[in-house]
């Protein structure tokens, strides 16, 4: 993969590590201190890490497919991994806001924050730039 040819590559791989690193922070702050977490009385700890194992590839497919072109199947991996990015500000459902301590509020709204840069992202390229119309970028 040529970063050089498309500058556009490397902002996805900057806007996506931003939201990794903000995943795994809210995630490993979420499992190690689930107990105060408000939560549904269904969940468990271990389905914290479960589900980020389960969707980060999903991160990784979409940013590889991007660079090699496969537009479509780089935004619809992207943006299962952008939206439940966002999905994080589902906790506040099941507490007041008064029921998270400041760094669990930071760790939430970093995670909200780069999803939907990320999302943003997405619709530039597919709606304004129309990305997907153009060849292949690399062969």
């Amino acid at each position: 993969m040529n970063i050089e040819k498309n500058p556009r590559q490397t902002w996805l791989l900057i806007g996506l590590s931003m939201n990794v690193v903000a995943t795994i922070l809210h995630y490993t702050d979420n499992f190690i201190f689930f107990a105060d977490y408000p939560a549904p009385v269904w969940m468990h700890p271990h389905q914290v890490w479960i589900a980020w194992l389960i969707l980060a590839p999903f991160a990784a497919v979409g940013y590889i497919q991007y660079a090699k072109g496969n537009f479509w199947v780089a935004y619809l991996c992207l943006c299962v991994w952008a939206v439940t990015s966002i999905g994080g500000i589902a906790h506040y459902f099941f507490g007041s806001l008064s029921a998270f301590s400041l760094k669990m509020h930071i760790f939430i709204w970093f995670e909200e924050l780069t999803g939907w840069m990320l999302l943003g992202f997405i619709f530039w390229s597919c709606l304004i730039l129309k990305e997907w119309r153009k060849e292949k970028l690399f062969n």
